[in-house]
């Protein structure tokens, strides 16, 4: 495998006074221009006072990543139109490094995919995380809703329930390695994303698709997602160490069998619909976690979606403080209640709903009062 790194020879660093393209489509397709805000030269020898911080030199990626690639924190990579990184190829982005999201529209949107068989090794550090923003924000305009898509991993851990990625079908999961490994992303920021292509196909800041449990997700912050923070189609990959805000649906939305679990989640919410939506005969394992609602349009707390939908709940709380008449837990249709478990979980809030509302509310209050731990409403 010929190994490419986008980290800046000398010769460039030498051009970066003009605004330049390199050409790859010959040795890789993706195409990377090289260019400062103000083409001008990056020589501040001459600036009487260090403040504000020059804006770093930006590199455009767009298409395909099809060599073994490098982002280093030295450069703003912006990510234009659809970006993926192709079967086989490792994308590396080293601690503190920030990928921004050229805004578009439709066919237009910027995004990142990581194909099945293709990795993202993206480690950051608690004092240096990896930022995935957009341009907008990143150049000073007010952070929003849906300035960019979003990241998304296809793996090869998917069912029989799982299709082709909702938001671009020319991406499939496989289903023949449930322990694939499609990377690590560890320490790192999405914000300012999430892109509705068309009824049904939206982007959300972490889009997971059938993604095994060989992959690494941990210390993972979404803030500002014009969809769902992070939204999971099957799978077995383990998450931990989730934060999540102001996303315009569901802040964690598990669908199509997925079978991880999910350690120290905290959700606080002043935006969108439900706290944790579930669909798809799926039994998720949530194992610590804090959901506060203070503005929701819907779905509750945690939101059993359609028939069949079951999973375990440990070691958390759920505070209710929007008056909605869905209460901390909601569901629709019968869920399946000989798969589910609340154990040390506790509900409480300022909303005077009562806290299990919808089809199986007398059911899954019967499994809550029958679990073992500290359960309390």
């Amino acid at each position: 495998m010929k190994h490419t790194s986008l980290a800046l020879s000398t010769l460039l660093l030498a051009s970066l006074s003009l605004t330049g393209c390199i050409d790859q489509t010959k040795d890789a397709p993706n195409v990377v221009y090289i260019y400062t805000d103000d083409g001008s030269s990056d020589d501040n020898s001459t600036t009487p006072t260090p403040e504000p911080e020059p804006a770093l030199p930006k590199i455009v990626l767009s298409g395909n990543i099809s060599y073994d690639t490098t982002l280093t924190p030295d450069y703003a990579w912006v990510i234009e139109g659809l970006v993926a990184v192709k079967s086989g190829v490792t994308l590396t982005i080293e601690p503190g490094t920030t990928i921004i999201g050229r805004d578009g529209t439709g066919d237009a949107t910027s995004y990142l995919v990581i194909d099945k068989d293709a990795k993202i090794m993206a480690e950051g550090t608690p004092d240096a995380p990896i930022v995935f923003t957009s341009e907008i924000a990143y150049d000073g305009g007010t952070p929003a809703w849906g300035q960019w898509g979003g990241v998304t991993l296809i793996g090869n851990a998917a069912n029989s329930q799982v299709g082709a990625y909702e938001a671009n079908t020319d991406f499939v999961p496989g289903d023949t390695d449930l322990a694939d490994n499609s990377g690590v992303l560890k320490y790192v920021e999405i914000l300012n994303s999430g892109i509705t292509m068309a009824p049904e196909q939206e982007i959300n800041g972490l889009s997971l698709v059938g993604v095994g449990s060989g992959t690494t997700i941990d210390h993972i912050t979404v803030n500002k997602s014009d969809d769902d923070c992070i939204e999971t189609w099957g799978g077995t990959v383990d998450m931990s160490n989730i934060t999540l805000s102001e996303c315009s649906d569901d802040h964690f939305d598990i669908d199509d069998g997925y079978a991880g679990t999910v350690t120290n989640l905290v959700i606080n919410q002043t935006t969108g619909n439900a706290g944790i939506e579930q669909s798809g005969d799926t039994y998720a394992t949530f194992d610590g976690f804090t959901i506060i609602q203070d503005a929701s349009a819907k779905e509750g707390g945690i939101f059993f979606k359609k028939a069949g939908i079951g999973g375990h709940f440990m070691n958390g709380t759920v505070v209710d403080n929007v008056t909605d008449g869905y209460g901390a837990i909601y569901s629709t249709e019968t869920a399946d209640t000989a798969n589910t478990s609340f154990d040390n979980v506790t509900l409480k809030g300022s909303s005077t709903d009562p806290r299990f509302t919808g089809d199986s509310a007398v059911e899954l209050e019967a499994v809550f009062d029958a679990g073992t731990g500290n359960n309390s409403y």
